[in-house]
């Protein structure tokens, strides 16, 4: 798939998509053998501050023999899908600095100095910092305040503080959203959790909307002017 953005550098948002990485995540790398290009799946173990990556050595059982193609100072391409947080292929380079056999099969990289990123998601997505107000969808008890920081016709991604709710909700839970309009009127719209993901800081939470994309569009316009 085509990378579409390139960055050389890397920005606090790059630094912050790194960080979104999390032990077990999936990833996809690419590396060069003497026979050609191998794509072979396996997974993120860590990071040291902005030192090194550590990455779990794919399984030969099921890819192959791969020694002859990552080992120190070669390079290779790591990829993996940042979904919960901008719906994106996140891709960079980075050089094999040692393999290790024992106490586990991992890689230690170099940190990457530049990320590409190409968007997954085809509809609009607004970039948005909405206060909002979670409540039961059958209940109407108040379940948590957070932020608005996505909105399409078709969902949201609202984030909430983990100093405000310890216990993240679970996915299929039906909510109503109340946002204050650039009006100052308060308007509600319902939708269903469909992912929730947390990190140091806050809860994240995806949610799908009930009503069209008509109505949710008229709303949109009327919160981006806030």
């Amino acid at each position: 798939m085509a990378i579409l953005r390139e960055k050389v550098g890397l920005s606090n948002k790059d630094l912050k998509k790194l960080r979104s990485m999390r032990p077990g995540m999936p990833l996809d790398l690419q590396v060069k053998s003497p026979t050609g290009i191998k794509r072979v799946k396996t997974e993120f173990i860590g990071m040291d501050g902005t030192r090194c990556l550590i990455i779990k050595f794919p399984d030969e059982g099921k890819w192959g023999s791969l020694r002859d193609a990552i080992y120190t100072d070669n390079s290779m391409v790591v990829r993996y899908i940042l979904e919960d947080e901008t719906g994106e292929i996140v891709a960079f380079k980075v050089k094999v600095t040692l393999v290790l056999s024992k106490p586990g099969n991992y890689i230690f990289t170099t940190f990457p100095l530049s990320l590409q990123s190409h968007g997954l998601r085809a509809e609009e997505r607004s970039q948005t910092q909405v206060p909002a107000a979670l409540y039961g969808a059958e209940s109407e008890a108040k379940l948590c305040e957070g932020v608005i920081h996505d909105l399409s016709n078709s969902g949201c991604r609202i984030g909430v503080s983990r100093g405000t709710q310890k216990n993240r909700m679970a996915p299929k839970t039906h909510v109503k959203i109340h946002v204050t309009n650039f009006e100052g009127e308060t308007e509600a719209f319902s939708g269903t959790i469909m992912n929730a993901k947390s990190d140091e800081l806050s809860h994240y939470y995806g949610i799908k909307f009930a009503e069209s994309e008509a109505a949710v569009e008229a709303l949109r316009k009327r919160l981006l002017l806030v």
